[in-house]
């Protein structure tokens, strides 16, 4: 990797680089995992990464009390949301970070339909689904739209609002035939992720051509709305964020409904983003609801949370590796990164509007193993939801990153299905010659690539 200085989460050209003002080494020592501690959640995840200084650690700890904080609606909750905190979704009731824990209330249901005046509108929707585009579809924006949120602030505290102030939650339109339950993922280990530089994808995307065109991947661009500028994106199940702080900008939004100084329009069922006037007064957070320290800490905190250790390596496991590779699945699940030379996170403690970088050097030039290439793949209709985001179409989606997934309860985007076996036997599309490989193995082949995957 170059030595490209990678400065995370710029609001202005005119920031000045900063360095975090204690170098002193955290005293906190890594606990010795055994065996059995490998395969415990509670063991070996939730923790912040090695070698952070005691003051990058407590602005770690800060943020993972906010991750962890039920919100209200006095402090800018709702009105329409899904969850009280990010806890809600990503780690109950274990470990802070971890997957969804069910596939309905923890999961977040995006929706649209096919624009009648569309070519793709006049086929049957089976022949066209992997193929549909952003300008094949209405995302019922006027309509609370794209994303459903299922609660509200009257229906879900009841005796702080009176009869004459209600505001009922969403619902999904009739006419949305293009439905899609985003299952929560872990996000451990993603502070690494966003200190790729930028650069790699555009290499890894042509590796791949050049090697395999048939398997390639795409690289994605998206807007980072700080800088305003076309990024590639690395996060999300359709690499729809650029970073760390976009994804949370958005999941504070559209999850919690706090605003922000950086996105701050409340959901709502109205065109013009109203909501009823009468609920102004129970709302004591004021416009933004969150004037950036909130933002910032969720940001802090969730790029410096650890990767998931490996699991216990085994002759069988070593065997499934080796099947792995074979099958192609290390094409895409690409086993080995490299963070940035230099690495820079947004500190919760600056001034907004301007953020204040630190140097964060724990981060800088470390390998990982998160297995994925994070480019967009075409997975077959059978796993297309019709839904684009950025540039990625209604049949693709990111490769998902393997690392961690012996914790993983559900499989596949929309959390379908608890057995691996079937998660692999329904990759399609680019992925469907691995998986017919797959088919063909002997059983105690199959076995060991399962373990293999159950050691990651």
């Amino acid at each position: 990797m170059g030595g490209m200085i990678l400065i995370r989460l710029m609001c202005a050209l005119s920031l000045v680089v900063a360095l975090a003002g204690c170098t002193q080494k955290s005293q906190e020592s890594e606990e010795k995992l055994t065996d059995a501690d490998l395969n415990n959640p509670v063991k070996c995840l939730g923790k912040p990464i090695a070698g952070l200084t005691s003051d990058q650690l407590r602005k770690f700890h800060e943020g993972e009390v906010l991750f962890k904080k039920e919100f209200t609606p006095e402090e800018g909750l709702g009105p329409l949301f899904n969850g009280k905190s990010c806890f809600e979704c990503h780690g109950q009731p274990l470990v802070a970070g971890m997957e969804g824990r069910d596939i309905s209330s923890t999961s977040i249901l995006n929706y649209a339909r096919r624009v009648p005046g569309s070519a793709k509108a006049k086929k049957p929707l089976k022949e066209v689904i992997q193929n549909i585009s952003k300008p094949d579809v209405d995302f019922f924006l006027t309509r609370g739209g794209p994303s459903l949120q299922r609660k509200s602030i009257t229906t879900e505290f009841p005796d702080k609002f009176p009869f004459d102030c209600q505001l009922d939650f969403e619902q999904v339109p009739v006419e949305a035939e293009l439905q899609s339950n985003r299952h929560t993922p872990p996000i451990f280990g993603d502070g690494m992720i966003d200190m790729i530089t930028d650069g790699e994808f555009a290499a890894v995307a042509m590796t791949e051509h050049t090697e395999n065109p048939a398997l390639a991947g795409r690289p994605i661009a998206a807007v980072d709305r700080y800088t305003e500028s076309a990024r590639p994106a690395r996060f999300g199940w359709k690499n729809q964020h650029v970073n760390l702080f976009n994804f949370t900008t958005g999941a504070l939004n559209i999850e919690l409904g706090l605003t922000t100084y950086a996105q701050n329009t409340e959901n709502s069922l109205d065109p013009l983003g109203d909501n009823p006037r009468c609920l102004d007064k129970y709302n004591k957070a004021g416009s933004p609801n969150d004037k950036g320290k909130t933002l910032l800490s969720l940001a802090w905190y969730q790029t410096l949370l650890a990767p998931p250790p490996r699991g216990q390596i085994t002759e069988e496991v070593t065997k499934g590796e080796k099947i792995f590779e074979k099958l192609d699945c290390a094409f895409c699940h690409r086993p080995n990164w490299q963070t940035a030379k230099q690495c820079f996170v947004g500190d919760p403690d600056s001034e907004l509007p301007l953020i204040k970088p630190l140097e964060v050097t724990a981060l800088e030039d470390k390998e990982f193993h998160p297995y994925s290439d994070f480019l967009v793949h075409d997975m077959g209709a059978d796993l297309a939801d019709g839904i684009p985001q950025e540039g990625a179409k209604g049949g693709e989606w990111r490769t998902t990153p393997l690392w961690g997934l012996r914790f993983k309860k559900f499989f596949l985007h929309d959390g379908r299905t608890r057995d691996l076996h079937e998660a692999i036997a329904m990759h399609g599309g680019q992925g469907s010659s691995s998986a017919q490989m797959y088919e063909k193995l002997s059983k105690e082949d199959k076995t060991a690539l399962l373990a293999f995957l159950k050691s990651l």
